[in-house]
Protein backbone atom coordinates (compact mmCIF):
# COMPACT_ATOMS: atom_id res chain seq x y z
CA UNK A 1 0.00 0.00 0.00
CA UNK A 2 1.54 3.71 -0.55
CA UNK A 3 1.84 5.64 2.36
CA UNK A 4 1.41 9.28 2.89
CA UNK A 5 4.30 11.41 4.69
CA UNK A 6 2.54 14.72 5.82
CA UNK A 7 4.15 17.16 8.52
CA UNK A 8 6.14 14.36 9.82
CA UNK A 9 4.05 11.97 10.16
CA UNK A 10 3.56 8.84 8.17
CA UNK A 11 -0.07 7.19 7.16
CA UNK A 12 -1.20 4.27 5.00
CA UNK A 13 -3.46 4.64 2.01
CA UNK A 14 -5.96 1.87 1.78
CA UNK A 15 -6.47 0.35 -1.80
CA UNK A 16 -9.29 2.63 -3.18
CA UNK A 17 -8.75 5.04 -0.71
CA UNK A 18 -8.37 8.67 -1.66
CA UNK A 19 -5.31 11.21 -0.27
CA UNK A 20 -7.81 12.82 2.27
CA UNK A 21 -9.60 10.21 3.30
CA UNK A 22 -6.49 8.93 4.60
CA UNK A 23 -5.77 12.02 6.21
CA UNK A 24 -8.56 12.24 8.02
CA UNK A 25 -8.77 8.77 8.92
CA UNK A 26 -5.27 9.17 10.69
CA UNK A 27 -6.71 12.61 12.66
CA UNK A 28 -5.23 15.32 10.36
CA UNK A 29 -7.38 18.19 10.25
CA UNK A 30 -7.50 18.83 6.67
CA UNK A 31 -9.86 20.85 4.70
CA UNK A 32 -12.88 20.02 2.89
CA UNK A 33 -16.16 20.56 1.37
CA UNK A 34 -17.40 19.38 -1.91
CA UNK A 35 -15.59 15.86 -2.31
CA UNK A 36 -15.70 15.89 -5.88
CA UNK A 37 -13.05 18.29 -7.14
CA UNK A 38 -14.67 21.19 -7.52
CA UNK A 39 -14.33 23.78 -4.55
CA UNK A 40 -10.74 23.67 -4.19
CA UNK A 41 -11.04 23.19 -0.17
CA UNK A 42 -9.04 20.17 0.28
CA UNK A 43 -5.88 21.17 -2.32
CA UNK A 44 -2.50 20.44 -1.11
CA UNK A 45 1.07 20.01 -2.59
CA UNK A 46 2.88 17.03 -3.73
CA UNK A 47 6.72 17.83 -2.81
CA UNK A 48 7.62 14.10 -3.91
CA UNK A 49 6.03 11.11 -5.75
CA UNK A 50 3.95 10.75 -8.42
CA UNK A 51 0.09 12.69 -8.44
CA UNK A 52 -2.30 10.70 -10.53
CA UNK A 53 -3.19 13.26 -13.34
CA UNK A 54 -7.10 13.35 -12.65
CA UNK A 55 -5.98 15.08 -9.04
CA UNK A 56 -5.21 17.63 -10.94
CA UNK A 57 -8.11 18.33 -13.54
CA UNK A 58 -9.68 22.25 -13.28
CA UNK A 59 -6.46 23.21 -11.50
CA UNK A 60 -4.59 26.05 -13.15
CA UNK A 61 -1.29 24.95 -15.14
CA UNK A 62 0.95 27.24 -12.52
CA UNK A 63 -0.45 25.20 -9.53
CA UNK A 64 -0.21 21.52 -11.27
CA UNK A 65 3.36 22.59 -12.19
CA UNK A 66 3.65 22.98 -8.43
CA UNK A 67 2.88 20.26 -7.37
CA UNK A 68 -0.82 20.83 -6.36
CA UNK A 69 -3.90 18.60 -6.55
CA UNK A 70 -7.45 17.96 -5.19
CA UNK A 71 -6.51 15.40 -1.90
CA UNK A 72 -10.87 14.09 -2.61
CA UNK A 73 -9.82 12.52 -6.19
CA UNK A 74 -5.85 11.80 -5.41
CA UNK A 75 -5.86 7.64 -5.17
CA UNK A 76 -2.13 7.48 -5.26
CA UNK A 77 0.00 4.81 -6.96
CA UNK A 78 3.21 5.26 -4.72
CA UNK A 79 4.19 6.97 -2.20
CA UNK A 80 3.58 10.90 -1.19
CA UNK A 81 5.26 13.34 0.87
CA UNK A 82 2.32 16.01 0.81
CA UNK A 83 1.97 19.49 2.62
CA UNK A 84 -0.10 22.27 2.02
CA UNK A 85 -0.09 24.49 -0.10
CA UNK A 86 1.92 27.67 0.54
CA UNK A 87 2.15 31.29 0.06
CA UNK A 88 0.12 33.07 -2.93
CA UNK A 89 -2.61 30.71 -3.24
CA UNK A 90 -3.90 31.01 0.74
CA UNK A 91 -3.61 34.42 2.52
CA UNK A 92 -5.03 35.73 5.54
CA UNK A 93 -8.04 37.84 5.37
CA UNK A 94 -10.32 39.53 7.30
CA UNK A 95 -13.92 40.77 7.25
CA UNK A 96 -14.11 44.25 5.86
CA UNK A 97 -18.30 44.45 5.83
CA UNK A 98 -21.45 42.80 5.64
CA UNK A 99 -24.69 43.62 4.42
CA UNK A 100 -27.96 41.85 3.24
CA UNK A 101 -29.04 41.76 -1.07
CA UNK A 102 -31.86 40.00 -0.14
CA UNK A 103 -33.61 38.10 2.67
CA UNK A 104 -31.03 34.97 2.33
CA UNK A 105 -28.12 36.68 0.48
CA UNK A 106 -25.17 38.62 1.81
CA UNK A 107 -22.69 40.81 0.42
CA UNK A 108 -19.32 39.77 2.30
CA UNK A 109 -16.19 41.98 1.28
CA UNK A 110 -13.45 40.22 2.62
CA UNK A 111 -9.62 42.37 2.57
CA UNK A 112 -6.59 40.56 1.65
CA UNK A 113 -3.83 40.91 3.73
CA UNK A 114 -1.00 39.20 0.90
CA UNK A 115 -1.51 39.96 -2.70
CA UNK A 116 -3.89 38.03 -4.33
CA UNK A 117 -4.27 36.93 -8.20
CA UNK A 118 -7.74 36.79 -8.69
CA UNK A 119 -10.51 38.29 -11.36
CA UNK A 120 -14.03 38.94 -10.34
CA UNK A 121 -16.37 35.32 -11.95
CA UNK A 122 -13.81 33.09 -10.94
CA UNK A 123 -14.05 31.48 -7.40
CA UNK A 124 -12.23 30.91 -4.03
CA UNK A 125 -12.51 28.67 -0.88
CA UNK A 126 -13.23 30.71 2.35
CA UNK A 127 -11.39 28.81 5.20
CA UNK A 128 -12.93 29.48 8.88
CA UNK A 129 -12.05 27.31 12.28
CA UNK A 130 -11.35 24.17 10.38
CA UNK A 131 -14.70 24.63 7.67
CA UNK A 132 -14.13 25.92 4.38
CA UNK A 133 -17.16 26.54 1.42
CA UNK A 134 -16.15 27.85 -1.78
CA UNK A 135 -17.98 31.47 -3.07
CA UNK A 136 -17.53 33.69 -6.38
CA UNK A 137 -16.04 36.89 -6.42
CA UNK A 138 -18.49 39.41 -7.67
CA UNK A 139 -16.47 42.69 -7.71
CA UNK A 140 -12.41 42.94 -6.87
CA UNK A 141 -10.58 46.39 -5.65
CA UNK A 142 -6.83 46.30 -5.20
CA UNK A 143 -6.72 44.46 -1.71
CA UNK A 144 -10.42 43.30 -1.33
CA UNK A 145 -13.36 40.78 -2.72
CA UNK A 146 -16.58 41.05 -2.51
CA UNK A 147 -18.66 37.19 -1.89
CA UNK A 148 -22.43 36.76 -2.15
CA UNK A 149 -23.18 34.60 0.41
CA UNK A 150 -26.89 32.68 0.71
CA UNK A 151 -27.62 31.64 3.98
CA UNK A 152 -28.30 27.67 3.64
CA UNK A 153 -30.44 26.05 7.14
CA UNK A 154 -28.34 24.03 9.02
CA UNK A 155 -25.38 25.22 7.50
CA UNK A 156 -21.18 25.35 8.78
CA UNK A 157 -20.38 28.46 7.27
CA UNK A 158 -22.90 30.91 5.42
CA UNK A 159 -25.03 31.86 8.73
CA UNK A 160 -21.55 33.13 10.44
CA UNK A 161 -21.52 35.06 6.97
CA UNK A 162 -24.43 35.90 6.52
CA UNK A 163 -25.46 36.84 10.50
CA UNK A 164 -22.26 37.33 12.59
CA UNK A 165 -19.22 38.04 10.96
CA UNK A 166 -17.66 41.41 12.30
CA UNK A 167 -15.38 43.81 10.55
CA UNK A 168 -11.97 42.25 11.97
CA UNK A 169 -12.47 38.99 11.79
CA UNK A 170 -9.96 36.62 10.29
CA UNK A 171 -10.54 34.46 7.99
CA UNK A 172 -8.10 32.79 5.42
CA UNK A 173 -9.14 32.68 1.48
CA UNK A 174 -7.76 29.93 -0.97
CA UNK A 175 -7.82 30.16 -5.00
CA UNK A 176 -8.18 31.50 -7.07
CA UNK A 177 -10.44 28.94 -8.67
CA UNK A 178 -12.41 28.75 -12.26
CA UNK A 179 -12.47 29.89 -15.63
CA UNK A 180 -15.81 32.13 -15.33
CA UNK A 181 -14.12 35.36 -16.35
CA UNK A 182 -14.21 38.13 -18.64
CA UNK A 183 -10.84 38.40 -21.41
CA UNK A 184 -10.71 41.48 -23.19
CA UNK A 185 -11.04 40.95 -27.09
CA UNK A 186 -14.23 40.47 -29.88
CA UNK A 187 -15.43 43.27 -28.01
CA UNK A 188 -18.08 42.82 -30.93
CA UNK A 189 -19.06 39.61 -30.04
CA UNK A 190 -22.49 38.97 -28.38
CA UNK A 191 -22.33 37.78 -24.68
CA UNK A 192 -24.66 35.71 -22.73
CA UNK A 193 -24.67 35.37 -19.17
CA UNK A 194 -27.05 32.86 -17.50
CA UNK A 195 -27.62 31.92 -14.03
CA UNK A 196 -29.76 30.84 -10.79
CA UNK A 197 -29.41 31.84 -6.82
CA UNK A 198 -26.05 32.81 -6.19
CA UNK A 199 -24.60 31.86 -9.67
CA UNK A 200 -25.71 35.60 -9.98
CA UNK A 201 -21.99 36.44 -8.14
CA UNK A 202 -19.94 35.55 -11.00
CA UNK A 203 -22.17 37.36 -13.70
CA UNK A 204 -22.42 40.41 -11.96
CA UNK A 205 -18.51 40.55 -12.15
CA UNK A 206 -18.14 39.64 -15.76
CA UNK A 207 -20.99 42.12 -16.50
CA UNK A 208 -19.04 45.20 -14.83
CA UNK A 209 -15.67 43.46 -16.13
CA UNK A 210 -16.78 43.77 -20.07
CA UNK A 211 -18.53 46.95 -19.33
CA UNK A 212 -15.44 48.93 -18.12
CA UNK A 213 -13.92 47.22 -20.97
CA UNK A 214 -15.79 48.98 -23.50
CA UNK A 215 -17.72 45.27 -24.89
CA UNK A 216 -19.98 46.86 -27.27
CA UNK A 217 -21.38 43.79 -28.57
CA UNK A 218 -25.24 42.53 -27.27
CA UNK A 219 -24.46 41.47 -23.34
CA UNK A 220 -27.99 39.35 -22.66
CA UNK A 221 -28.24 38.58 -18.42
CA UNK A 222 -30.45 36.06 -17.22
CA UNK A 223 -30.79 35.46 -13.75
CA UNK A 224 -33.05 32.68 -12.77
CA UNK A 225 -34.55 31.81 -9.39
CA UNK A 226 -37.86 29.43 -8.17
CA UNK A 227 -39.71 32.63 -7.45
CA UNK A 228 -39.36 36.29 -6.71
CA UNK A 229 -37.97 36.17 -3.26
CA UNK A 230 -34.83 34.14 -4.94
CA UNK A 231 -33.70 37.30 -7.17
CA UNK A 232 -31.52 40.16 -6.14
CA UNK A 233 -29.51 43.00 -7.54
CA UNK A 234 -33.21 43.72 -10.04
CA UNK A 235 -32.77 47.19 -9.53
CA UNK A 236 -29.17 47.71 -9.91
CA UNK A 237 -29.78 45.05 -13.11
CA UNK A 238 -32.51 47.37 -14.46
CA UNK A 239 -30.72 50.40 -13.80
CA UNK A 240 -27.09 48.92 -15.55
CA UNK A 241 -29.89 48.00 -18.45
CA UNK A 242 -31.19 51.28 -19.00
CA UNK A 243 -27.97 52.91 -19.09
CA UNK A 244 -25.91 50.83 -20.87
CA UNK A 245 -28.34 49.75 -24.36
CA UNK A 246 -26.61 47.06 -25.35
CA UNK A 247 -27.43 45.48 -21.69
CA UNK A 248 -30.58 43.58 -21.54
CA UNK A 249 -31.36 42.11 -18.37
CA UNK A 250 -34.28 39.58 -17.68
CA UNK A 251 -35.56 38.15 -14.35
CA UNK A 252 -37.36 34.88 -14.32
CA UNK A 253 -38.78 32.61 -12.10
CA UNK A 254 -40.59 29.02 -12.11
CA UNK A 255 -43.84 30.47 -10.33
CA UNK A 256 -45.11 33.86 -9.01
CA UNK A 257 -43.67 35.97 -11.64
CA UNK A 258 -44.23 39.86 -10.42
CA UNK A 259 -44.32 43.02 -13.53
CA UNK A 260 -41.36 42.87 -15.20
CA UNK A 261 -40.48 39.41 -14.38
CA UNK A 262 -40.43 36.00 -16.96
CA UNK A 263 -41.82 32.44 -15.38
CA UNK A 264 -40.29 29.67 -17.15
CA UNK A 265 -36.79 27.19 -16.68
CA UNK A 266 -34.06 28.92 -16.79
CA UNK A 267 -33.13 26.85 -20.26
CA UNK A 268 -36.83 27.74 -21.89
CA UNK A 269 -36.44 31.86 -20.87
CA UNK A 270 -32.73 31.95 -22.04
CA UNK A 271 -33.65 30.10 -25.42
CA UNK A 272 -36.83 32.48 -25.75
CA UNK A 273 -34.00 35.56 -25.76
CA UNK A 274 -31.07 34.05 -27.22
CA UNK A 275 -32.25 31.16 -29.42
CA UNK A 276 -29.59 30.94 -31.74
CA UNK A 277 -26.57 31.39 -29.88
CA UNK A 278 -23.74 30.59 -32.29
CA UNK A 279 -21.08 32.68 -31.85
CA UNK A 280 -21.82 33.93 -28.38
CA UNK A 281 -19.61 33.81 -25.91
CA UNK A 282 -21.90 32.18 -23.19
CA UNK A 283 -21.02 32.29 -18.95
CA UNK A 284 -23.26 29.99 -16.86
CA UNK A 285 -23.46 29.66 -13.42
CA UNK A 286 -25.53 28.11 -10.73
CA UNK A 287 -27.21 24.61 -9.43
CA UNK A 288 -25.26 21.73 -11.25
CA UNK A 289 -27.65 20.07 -12.88
CA UNK A 290 -29.46 23.38 -14.35
CA UNK A 291 -25.85 24.67 -15.80
CA UNK A 292 -25.99 21.04 -17.39
CA UNK A 293 -29.09 21.11 -18.60
CA UNK A 294 -28.60 25.08 -19.91
CA UNK A 295 -25.27 23.82 -21.52
CA UNK A 296 -26.43 21.05 -23.59
CA UNK A 297 -29.39 23.49 -25.10
CA UNK A 298 -27.13 25.88 -26.13
CA UNK A 299 -24.82 23.21 -27.34
CA UNK A 300 -28.21 21.65 -29.29
CA UNK A 301 -29.08 25.47 -30.33
CA UNK A 302 -26.01 25.89 -32.21
CA UNK A 303 -23.23 27.02 -29.44
CA UNK A 304 -19.81 26.46 -29.71
CA UNK A 305 -18.63 24.20 -26.45
CA UNK A 306 -15.69 26.25 -26.42
CA UNK A 307 -17.41 29.20 -25.95
CA UNK A 308 -19.27 28.56 -23.03
CA UNK A 309 -17.70 28.58 -19.41
CA UNK A 310 -19.43 27.40 -16.78
CA UNK A 311 -18.69 27.16 -12.84
CA UNK A 312 -21.14 24.71 -11.21
CA UNK A 313 -21.95 25.48 -7.42
CA UNK A 314 -21.30 21.43 -5.94
CA UNK A 315 -22.89 21.68 -2.16
CA UNK A 316 -20.72 20.67 0.34
CA UNK A 317 -20.62 16.98 1.37
CA UNK A 318 -21.28 17.72 4.62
Amino acid sequence: MPSILYRGRTCEVRDGQTVLDALLAAGEPISYACRAGACGACVLRATAGEVPPEAQLGLRDAWKARGCFHACQCRPYADLTVEPIGEGMRVPARVESRSMLSPTVARVVVRLDAPFDAAPGQYVTVQRAGVARSFSIAARAERTIELHVRRVLGGKLSPYLCDEALPGDALDVQGPFGYCLYAVGRPEQPLLLAGTGTGLAPLWGVLHDALAAGHAGPIHVVHGAVDPSGLYLVDELRALSAAHPAVRYVPSVLRGALPGMEEGSLDEVVLRHVPRPAGARIFVCGAPDIVQLLKKRLFLAGASLREILSDAFVPAAS
